[in-house]
């Protein structure tokens, strides 16, 4: 009998064995994911889904890391190439276009490409995702331009609304402004962006150049580019910064600007995205302001910037990584996304709970009739554009000479644009 037993429990030992070389007992493999972000503000967002994703899936450790924004470009630009970055990466397509180009990224799986065109994207985001037919990055959040305004400013000031128009706009920021006895600016009527590192001084001034019939770059035929604000439209966009700076005087570098002015009160008015909603409540939760369409011009629009998340080449679990995308953008953390953190979500949900708590968010997505939405182009060099460009209007921001002194304004001009020029030329896309 011993000896029977002795042999039951070794061959129960050696099917146990064998179940377990066909994994049969075998835990799920262990994936671990990594998320690269440029936006630090994204972190409670990440925290959350990555928490609810590693629940249903506890096989799979996911972990993220937030740079600000120059240092996490900067750091794309060394570890794409070397095949040494995170599993996910969060970045505007026209930064992903120079390692598109370079077959360094690949396009999205078909799958992919079809959850997609199921309905949880409108056209546009579809088409600022497209290139060469194919669908590369996931739309996840958009930077949309709208101006901010103190809503108590504007009643000391017996003004009824938002500025709708350019000529609103000046007289405004007139009655808005505030000096001392010195008649040194005190309060800007308008903060403008005027400074700053990298392509947002150029991109600030697209806001305006648009309406006035421009842009930086048109396409004037397939794949070939020339600028377009070498024209009327260039020199009355630059006008406007020039005469509301030294002709009105309605703001002035040493004012503080941008949303911390605004958040100060030292600005009635300024341009940002809706992320100032958020910050204004944690900052200056006791200030009252609204937000409305940019004013219109010749034409009314604004610029809708679109943040994406890619996955990359050298990732070592792509299915994973891509499903833990799609995780990211059901309905529920989209909301999230926008109630808790402030940037517009790209893909549908409903959002009216969130615009009914909070109403200056209509302004963004709620557009008047004719009012446009444009995007970047998706160029590997429009980077390169914009920063020199930014650089030159620096320059031209401190300069007051350029006030009533239309020769001198339209040379500005033109010397800019003969440099975007040369960049596209150098880069095999200009239309002669």
């Amino acid at each position: 009998m011993k000896l029977n037993k002795r042999i039951c429990l070794l061959l129960v030992s050696v099917l146990l064995l064998g179940l377990c070389s066909y994994g049969i007992f075998a835990a799920p493999k262990q994936i671990k994911l990594s998320l690269w972000g440029g936006y630090p503000e994204m972190a409670p967002f990440y925290t959350k889904v990555i928490e609810d994703y590693q629940k249903l899936n506890p096989n799979v450790q996911i972990t993220f890391l937030t740079h600000p924004l120059r240092e996490h470009e900067q750091k794309l630009s060394a570890a794409i190439p070397s095949k040494s970055a995170a599993d996910i990466l969060e970045t505007s397509p026209y930064v992903m276009r120079k390692f598109i180009d370079a077959g360094f990224m690949d396009p999205n799986p078909k799958d992919i490409e079809k959850w997609m065109k199921s309905g949880i994207y409108d056209q546009f985001y579809l088409d600022e995702a497209t290139i060469n037919k194919r669908l590369y990055g996931v739309p996840f959040f958009q930077g949309r331009q709208v101006l901010f305004y103190n809503v108590d400013m504007f009643k000391e000031a017996g003004l009824p609304g938002p500025p709708k128009t350019w000529e609103e706009l000046i007289t405004y920021a007139q009655k808005l402004a505030k000096y001392d006895a010195n008649g040194n600016l005190t309060r800007a009527g308008i903060s403008l962006r005027k400074s700053g590192g990298g392509s947002g001084v150029a991109e600030k001034w697209w806001f305006w150049l648009y309406p006035a019939g421009g842009s930086i770059i048109t396409e004037v035929s397939p794949g070939k580019y020339r600028n377009n604000y070498n024209n009327d439209a260039g020199r009355a966009a630059l006008k406007l910064y020039s005469d509301l700076l030294y002709k009105y005087k309605v703001d002035s570098h040493k004012v503080k600007a941008d949303s911390e002015g605004f958040a100060l009160e030292t600005c009635a008015m300024f341009t940002r995205e809706s992320w100032v909603v958020g910050f204004m409540k944690e900052n200056a939760p006791k200030v009252k302001f609204d937000a409305a369409p940019l004013p219109a011009n010749k034409r009314a629009g604004t610029i809708c910037t679109l943040v994406n998340f890619y996955v990359a080449k050298n990732s070592k679990n792509p299915k994973e990584a891509w499903k833990f995308i799609q995780f990211m953008m059901k309905p529920e953390y989209q909301q999230f996304l926008l109630s808790r953190v402030g940037w517009f979500p790209c893909s549908s949900a409903d959002y009216e709970p969130i615009y009914q708590e909070v109403p200056q968010y209509r302004a963004f997505m709620d557009l008047p009739e004719g009012f446009n939405l444009y995007g970047y182009p998706s160029l590997a060099c429009y980077d390169e554009i914009q920063t020199k460009l930014a650089e030159r209007l620096i320059k031209a921001f401190m300069d007051e000479s350029l006030v009533d002194n239309p020769t001198k304004l339209a040379k500005v001009i033109a010397d800019a644009a003969a440099e975007t020029d040369a960049i596209l030329k150098e880069n095999g896309i200009y239309a002669d």
